[in-house]
């Protein structure tokens, strides 16, 4: 990498990059391999003759593809590359989604970062239509998007969005195709998306016709029993955070809060420290549709909390209770949260496990405590009792008095 600048991004825009890695938190040896890396993208642009103007996410990936394995710096760029992207895109300088390196590796509904400015336009018409005249939450607008804006993008032609290739064939091939290796409840949810996505095209006078009768059915998903973790496996998932170490007791903060209260992980990732009232004992969480739901601290919740907040670094200027512990400094996500409790159950032997394997132990608990259906649905947030009458199948107890006795039958 060049020591001395050239190229469109010397000057200020470095100053600026320079900047930004102190505010996120970056220790001074990231921030010198951060802009070493950064000289180099400007000094590539400088030779390709490309200007700051106009700079894309495709040319981002040209130069790293020209760092390819066997060149000198190829492991520095591939490392750092993404810091420097995420400030240019923060920075309104290349259009685009930033992803942190986690949701680079899921497969998950999240559609191509970068789409025409047609694609665009119309992805942001529909989102618009879902919100004020369907009443579709913002969480969920982003989830269909994701699912389906590929296919947008399929429309555009010559820079213009062309409806006339929309019709049924077209949707299940696409359907088809991005359903592949996903399971039936993401297959559904896309077919949901592309049904909404249709019925807004006609509603608009986009198409003449509502070609969502014309998509075909996801293959249904098997109902299954809520698995909770017994006794055993709580008190590995404990065991598996280190108490002498800050990230160690982070984790079991976490942990217990899942556990103990039956939050999502996004409304945990959400917790703020103004969110928690110590004097009255009592937290508050916002879930799904932005729904405050208010709840006791249980005294070990409480103590791990206090354990973690004494702790917990003081540099970083965000109010979330829960923040990363390495750079870039900021609240941890709702992947972030998930990813604690990945780590925690593997490394207790656990197997694959995801955050809301705790939210369904909570809601177990209650039920094996001798709690009823009411109570379990007030602690999780659920607006329907529906939802929460699949708990009742986990009732084993309850259930044996409702069983008949073999070999008895009325004559």
């Amino acid at each position: 990498m060049p020591a001395v600048a050239r190229g469109p991004l010397a000057g200020a825009v470095l100053e600026r990059l320079a900047a930004w890695l102190a505010a996120e938190g970056y220790s001074a040896r990231m921030v010198s391999q951060v802009m070493a890396v950064a000289r180099g993208l400007s000094a590539w642009m400088d030779d390709h003759e490309a200007a700051l103007r106009g700079l894309r996410a495709e040319d981002l990936d040209r130069f790293v593809a020209e760092f390819g394995p066997g060149v000198a710096g190829h492991a520095i760029v591939s490392m750092r590359l993404p810091a420097v992207r995420r400030f240019l895109v923060e920075s309104g300088l290349v259009a685009g989604v930033p992803l942190s390196r986690k949701r680079q590796r899921r497969p998950l509904a999240q559609g191509p970062a970068l789409v025409s400015v047609a694609a665009e336009a119309e992805l942001v018409a529909w989102g618009r239509w879902q919100r004020e005249v369907r009443g579709i939450t913002d969480g969920c607008v982003r989830y269909r998007r994701g699912w389906v804006a590929s296919f947008v993008e399929s429309l555009v032609r010559d820079g213009v969005l062309d409806w006339s290739a929309c019709d049924a064939d077209a949707l299940n091939a696409f359907i088809t195709e991005r359903s592949a290796g996903f399971s039936a409840a993401s297959c559904t949810a896309i077919v949901d998306a592309m049904r909404s996505l249709t019925r807004w095209a006609h509603a608009s006078g986009r198409v003449g016709g509502d070609v969502s009768a014309g998509i075909l059915r996801s293959r249904g998903a098997k109902a299954a029993l809520p698995r909770g973790l017994t006794p055993a496996q709580v008190e590995a998932l404990f065991a598996a955070c280190d108490p002498t170490t800050v990230t160690g007791v982070r984790d079991r903060a976490v942990i217990l809060t899942l556990c103990r209260l039956g939050v999502r992980a996004g409304e945990c990732a959400g917790l703020g420290l103004d969110d928690v009232d110590w004097a009255a004992g009592r937290l508050t969480v916002i879930g799904k549709g932005q729904r405050r739901l208010t709840l006791p601290i249980p005294q070990d919740v409480g103590a791990a909390l206090v354990d973690w907040l004494r702790v917990r670094p003081q540099a970083t200027s965000v109010r979330a209770v829960f923040v990363r512990m390495r750079p870039p400094a900021g609240p941890l996500t709702s992947a972030g949260i998930s990813d604690i409790v990945m780590h925690r159950a593997a490394a207790a032997g656990l197997g694959v496990m995801h955050a809301h394997r705790l939210r369904h132990t909570a809601a177990m608990n209650v039920i094996a405590a001798g709690g009823t259906l009411i109570e379990a649905r007030e602690l999780l947030g659920h607006t329907s009792s529906t939802s929460t009458h699949v708990y009742a199948r986990t009732d084993l107890t309850s259930l044996r008095t409702l069983a008949v006795p073999f070999g008895w039958w009325p004559r």
